[in-house]
């Protein structure tokens, strides 16, 4: 499981340690792809320069493929794999989908495209209201679903709506009269996910379409789908449509679920998917790929199955 774009911290590179140097091929890799220093980024950068998209989302994919690396050089292959919003192009790489190289470039051109958007918007989180409830309220705010709509579905009853920031801060009483515990605006440069991304659909699609693809080697679910994905066909029309649809990650939560016996690893900085999969089920355990001590857990643990 890989996280997106908010899991960003300063100097986050230096927790890996003496590992670094295990994990200098990404960044090497990142910095042909793209003509960046991601390696800086990751190690020197403050939080100001963390915040810029063009900057986040190279930084926290780099970051997310470097305890991947961790994981599969000590012998994990995935059955599964799915990533939140931007954790997704993570994902797919995990899945052979794309190569190394191809994941910067996408996630390189994705950023630029969303940090030129012209129209500027807000995403705010919606807790303690279901997703019907929250749809039912923006469809009051703006009938045409072109300001105001659902952004993301994280858990049962956490929803992220995303538009016009004058339409959010019109639309956050509502939510608290009809029964919302909280209403917490998100530190993102944009309404990511919503129509007011519409104008970098066609330029990220074109894009997408002249990377070479493969089949997935594993399993995926994938984002606005939330289901798994029946081919690489599938897999990039779901790339197009997170530039400005719904990601449905609880529903993805939910069908992952149904398979016995996981053994989840969240490939990141921090634990902001398993505290997701906790309010989903909280009899599932999620390791973090980024603490030492639940990573050796988790591995010992795939080393006891294979030898059962």
């Amino acid at each position: 499981m890989f996280p997106g774009q908010g899991t960003q911290k300063a100097g986050m590179l230096r927790e890996l340690g003496k590992e670094i140097d295990a994990v200098g091929e990404v960044f090497e890799i990142a910095a042909e792809a793209t003509g960046r220093d991601v390696r800086s980024l990751c190690l020197t950068a403050g939080d100001a320069e963390l915040k810029q998209t063009q900057n986040t989302q190279l930084a926290v994919t780099a970051m997310n493929i470097a305890y991947y690396t961790l994981l599969t050089r000590d012998g994990a292959r995935p059955d599964i794999v799915m990533g939140h919003s931007l954790g997704q192009f993570s994902a797919l790489y995990a899945a052979g989908v794309f190569s190394l190289f191809d994941l910067f470039r996408i996630v390189d051109k994705r950023a630029r495209l969303m940090s030129q958007t012209q129209q500027s918007g807000a995403l705010c989180t919606v807790l303690g209201l279901g997703l019907p409830q929250v749809q039912e309220i923006c469809t009051e705010a703006d009938p045409t679903g072109q300001r105001l709509s659902v952004a993301l579905h994280n858990t049962e009853q956490q929803v992220v709506v995303g538009g016009l920031p004058e339409e959010i801060e019109r639309a956050e009483p509502l939510f608290r009269d009809r029964g919302a515990i909280r209403t917490i605006p998100v530190r993102v440069s944009n309404a990511f996910h919503t129509p007011l991304m519409h104008e970098m659909e066609r330029g990220f699609s074109d894009f997408i379409h002249s990377v070479p693809m493969h089949e997935p080697s594993c399993r995926v679910i994938l984002n606005c789908k939330g289901d798994y994905a029946e081919g690489v066909e599938d897999i990039v029309r779901d790339m197009t449509l997170q530039c400005c649809h719904t990601v449905h990650w609880y529903d993805g939560l939910r069908r992952l679920l149904e398979t016995p016996d996981l053994l989840l690893i969240e490939c990141g900085i921090g634990k902001v998917l398993a505290g997701m999969m906790r309010n989903t089920d909280a009899k599932q355990t999620v390791y973090s790929a980024s603490n030492p001590k639940q990573r050796m857990q988790a591995l010992q643990l795939m080393q006891k199955e294979a030898e059962a």
